[in-house]
């Protein structure tokens, strides 16, 4: 006659419980499911970062290329407010302005022309630009002491990039995913930005201005460096130990004692 299955009983017939070896064992399969399932989740979160850094770094290297290609002056303006950024052209001066504004300042601006016509009140209506409002106004402002206008950016347009994905050149950042931009270093200001607006600048002879970029989802950091002479865009995975270690080398690969702006 056969009895049913009971739990193990030692010799003299007692319920025997587990060992710390079992207990061991149970605790360490526990331990590695939790870090598989840990694991996984983290890989789906991280997933987001890593494609925004990833476009982040193929559009900047693209940008790059039209400098080049086109003979005139790009750049890529991040804006860190709304977690966006966008490809701009550049036509006029050429000259990077330190810790430039990259909104124009109206009322600076107005007060310059305001300048401009009581010193030129004497002139000729005509002595400026004949017919040409603009012109004169730019003109107007130079002679004020105020330069208006030198560069204008606007942005780029894709029949003129050939840009074929389809998504233009203004881009997002998963904000919603948790990712955005953490800090940006970048060579003509003096101090990281952290939010505002910044622009990195790409020259038609393929350099570059020297940046870090991190962005991050709250837990993880990718870092986007631009190299200054040859304008080659990298993605690294982490944060950099120091960034000096890349903003302060200058075209010999060693390093500079100061900041452009200190010395």
């Amino acid at each position: 006659m056969t009895h049913p299955a009971s739990s193990p009983r030692d010799r003299a017939g007692h319920p025997r419980g587990m060992t710390v070896l079992e207990i061991m064992i149970v605790l360490a399969i526990i331990g590695g499911l939790f870090f598989i399932a840990r694991s996984g989740f983290r890989m789906m979160t991280k997933a987001d970062l890593v494609e925004d850094a990833t476009e982040l770094t193929a559009v900047m290297r693209r940008t790059s290329q039209l400098a080049v290609e086109h003979g005139e002056l790009h750049r890529v303006v991040l804006d860190l407010e709304n977690q966006a950024y966008v490809v701009e052209l550049c036509q006029g001066q050429a000259a990077i302005a330190r810790n430039e504004v990259i909104k124009a300042d109206d009322e600076e601006t107005r007060r310059a022309l305001d300048r401009a016509r009581q010193r030129l009140n004497g002139l000729p209506p005509d002595a400026l630009a004949a017919g040409d409002a603009d012109e004169a106004t730019r003109r107007a402002a130079a002679l004020a002491g105020h330069h208006v206008a030198e560069r204008t950016c606007r942005p780029a347009d894709d029949s003129f990039t050939g840009d074929s994905s389809g998504k233009g050149w203004l881009r997002k950042l998963r904000k919603d995913r948790g990712v955005k931009f953490k800090e940006i270093w970048v060579q003509h200001r003096d101090e990281s930005a952290s939010k505002g607006q910044v622009a990195i600048y790409f020259f038609p002879l393929g350099s570059a201005e020297k940046t870090v970029i991190e962005l991050t989802d709250g837990s993880e950091v990718f870092s986007v460096l631009v190299f200054g002479l040859t304008g080659r865009v990298e993605l690294h995975d982490g944060a950099l130990h120091d960034v000096n270690d890349h903003m302060l080398k200058n075209v010999m690969g060693d390093k500079d004692a100061k900041r452009e702006s200190e010395k």
